[in-house]
């Protein structure tokens, strides 16, 4: 889940901000996006049920740190602690909803949602672009925005191979993977077809129609936008997304932490001098057992964050000593300390002044 906007819009002759909060599934790729006149803790609660009516309850829900969607998941979480929710779900074999956010410091974790903001975004702003429409007229360009954006090819089924080349697999889509089937939809509003070439006498001199006209003319060329947009540059430029990165889906390596390491917090604007000191309390590990994320408790402000450990400076570790620096300090020898010493793991051994340095933080660490 995350926030796009603002928009401007027209509600009760005054122009006005609002906000789509865009949710995306994390299996089939679809997008939903629902409208909100606020960032406030009640519009999100309210847009949250409104994705519910529609697609029933998810089991597991990723945001930013954001102060209304950590509110409103904590909310969320203790309402539905009572024992009758609970029986509910275990009678209906119901997955118990789980909220976590994104630990603070890589902006790479939310690349899930945030290339589905981006599809949205492109598709939204093409056709907008600096027109200011009514709130309604908003909202049906947002609805056809997530009918298109739903039918994007996000995979091909599988063919039999044909020498001929005439045959092209047809596409997965996430409409396909919620439905089953593509959605047959056609605009049965006459007034907001485009017309190019015809001649306006045709049409009646009729005062009302004419006003009807007048009132779905801005409407009628943000909806032509938006389907030459589509068109013309959304699908082509979705293959250029995926390899416009080199190594985007290279493997990455993250450090090694240990519950009770003391760390560096990299701060944005601030000096690595003054970066805060933190203990940390709690790691989360991926499938392949890689820390990716920490709790770590501040030593200035006394508060327990949440931080990638991208963002985290190991300063001592629990384990850090090995025997053979322990071995060096007990001799109170000089390891070897050249230019080219290298050790068996190609890694060069550290100065008798680190070792010590060492030791005397951890005997402080002790006391």
């Amino acid at each position: 889940m995350d926030y796009i906007g603002p928009y401007f819009v027209r509600l009760n002759g005054q122009k006005v901000k609002v906000w789509l909060l865009c949710f995306t599934c994390m299996w089939s790729r679809a997008i939903n996006l629902k409208l909100c006149i606020d960032l406030s803790v009640k519009e999100f609660l309210r847009a949250f049920q409104l994705h519910a009516f529609e697609f029933g309850i998810p089991q597991f829900c990723m945001s930013d740190l954001g102060s209304q969607l950590t509110a409103a998941a904590n909310i969320i979480t203790d309402y539905i602690k009572d024992p009758e929710t609970q029986l509910y779900f275990e009678e209906n074999g119901v997955h118990p909803l789980k909220f976590d956010q994104h630990f603070k410091g890589c902006s790479q974790l939310g690349s899930m949602v945030e290339s589905c903001v981006k599809l949205t975004k492109r598709l939204v702003y093409g056709a907008i672009r600096n027109d200011v429409l009514d709130f309604r007229d908003f909202e049906y360009i947002i609805c056809q925005t997530v009918h298109m954006v739903n039918r994007r090819p996000i995979a091909f089924k599988e063919v039999l191979r044909d020498d001929s080349g005439d045959v092209i697999p047809d596409p997965i889509t996430p409409e396909t993977l919620i439905h089953g089937y593509d959605l047959l939809s056609i605009n049965i509003i006459p007034e907001l077809q485009a017309f190019p070439d015809i001649d306006p006498e045709w049409l009646p001199r009729h005062d009302p129609v004419q006003l009807i006209q007048d009132s779905y003319h801005k409407l009628r060329k943000v909806r032509t936008r938006l389907i030459e947009v589509y068109n013309n540059e959304f699908l082509s430029n979705l293959v250029t997304q995926a390899v416009n990165v080199k190594n985007r889906y290279k493997p990455v390596s993250h450090k090694s932490l240990q519950i009770g390491d003391i760390v560096l917090i990299k701060e944005t604007h601030t000096k690595p001098t003054n970066y805060p000191m933190a203990i940390v309390k709690e790691i989360t590990t991926n499938v392949n057992g890689e820390v990716t994320g920490a709790l770590v408790f501040k030593g200035k402000t006394k508060e327990l964050v949440k931080r990638h450990s991208s963002t985290l400076i190991p300063l001592l570790m629990v384990n850090e000593l090995s025997e053979h620096s322990k071995r060096a300090l007990k001799l109170n020898v000089a390891c070897p300390a050249a230019d080219h010493a290298v050790t068996k793991n190609g890694v060069r051994p550290k100065r008798k002044a680190a070792l010590l340095s060492e030791e005397r933080t951890r005997r402080i660490l002790e006391d």
